[in-house]
């Protein structure tokens, strides 16, 4: 036992060695390699795509215990609505194809128990029923009619991953028109560059477990829709940082959208927006949402900013 001890000792000190990280983050990265190691090609994922065309969209069943509810046309997934004084409007990742999974879920109940505040996760229309501009227009509706029907609430905007560039681009694309933004953006690892055309991404392929470049290419490509890739509201990162609220980033430096997340902080401090940045040493793709004690670390940061925005929370 005692050996063991010193063998699981000498593990955790090379991680952090090596790797800047906890023991627990790199064997998940290992568990993350073998999950994610044999993807669909990319000529497969446009068949696949192709063919699901024809098929109905599907309707997702979220968790139970999660309210369902409707603004502007759209349906959105709520926790403790109606908690405090503060809504987090959560934009999901998935490259654009994926819905809610177990990590995000648990991440945002984390945020509504932790905070006290209310959750809204619009359902958003996924490629291939859905694109870039319908998101847009739903969603632009659904924010209206949710700002209308909850006057004098504070909301903070949320997203990871594709999510993450798509709550950016909705905040540009609110400011834009006018309207009434939200508190501030908090965007874990965001998507800001769907053309992945970043040579310094492709340097990055050899230590990223989870996301794939050519299938991230093809995502982007069908999410586009119509628009070129390098639309602003495609590709947030070519888009008018100016006016935008306070925005915390974090990202881990082995993820493809690393480089992309670094330029995002410089155009929108260039722009003279208060932004922040959390770099993960050693720490993959929405690290903040995996089970390790860097997210942890993450995850009381977050509830630190949620609680300030929201001083009565549960409604007390």
């Amino acid at each position: 036992m005692f050996a063991a001890l010193l063998l699981a000792l000498a593990a955790a000190g090379l991680s952090r060695a090596v790797y800047g990280r906890s023991l627990r983050a790199t064997l998940y990265e290992m568990k993350l390699r073998r999950q994610h190691a044999h993807p669909r090609t990319a000529e497969a994922e446009e068949a696949r795509l192709n063919a699901l065309r024809g098929e109905p969209e599907p309707v997702y069943a979220p968790p139970e215990g999660v309210g369902i509810a409707e603004w502007g046309g759209l349906r959105a997934f709520t926790l403790n609505e109606g908690g405090g004084d503060l809504t987090v409007l959560f934009l999901h990742g998935g490259a654009y194809i994926n819905n809610l999974n177990a990590h995000q879920w648990r991440f945002l109940r984390r945020l509504s128990e932790g905070a006290g505040c209310a959750i809204v996760a619009p359902d958003y229309h996924l490629v291939p029923f859905g694109d870039c501009e319908r998101a847009y227009a739903d969603l632009t509706a659904f924010y209206i009619g949710w700002r209308s029907a909850h006057p004098g609430r504070r909301l903070l905007l949320m997203g990871d991953s594709a999510g993450g560039g798509l709550a950016l681009g909705l905040a540009q694309a609110l400011a834009a028109r006018g309207e009434a933004l939200p508190e501030g953006l908090i965007l874990l690892s965001p998507w800001v560059d769907v053309s992945m055309d970043n040579p310094e991404a492709a340097d990055l392929v050899s230590v990223e477990p989870l996301l794939h470049l050519d299938l991230m290419r093809v995502h982007g490509r069908w999410w586009a829709g119509a628009l070129d890739v390098h639309d602003p509201r495609v590709s947030p990162l070519y888009g008018d940082m100016r006016g935008l609220p306070p925005v915390t980033l974090y990202c881990g430096t082995r993820e493809l959208l690393y480089p992309d997340i670094h330029l995002c902080r410089d155009k929108l401090e260039a722009a003279g927006v208060d932004v922040t940045l959390r770099v993960g040493r050693g720490l993959n793709h929405d690290y903040p949402l995996m089970p390790i004690p860097e997210a942890e670390a993450a995850i009381h940061e977050i509830l630190a900013m949620l609680k300030h925005c929201n001083p009565s929370p549960n409604g007390v």
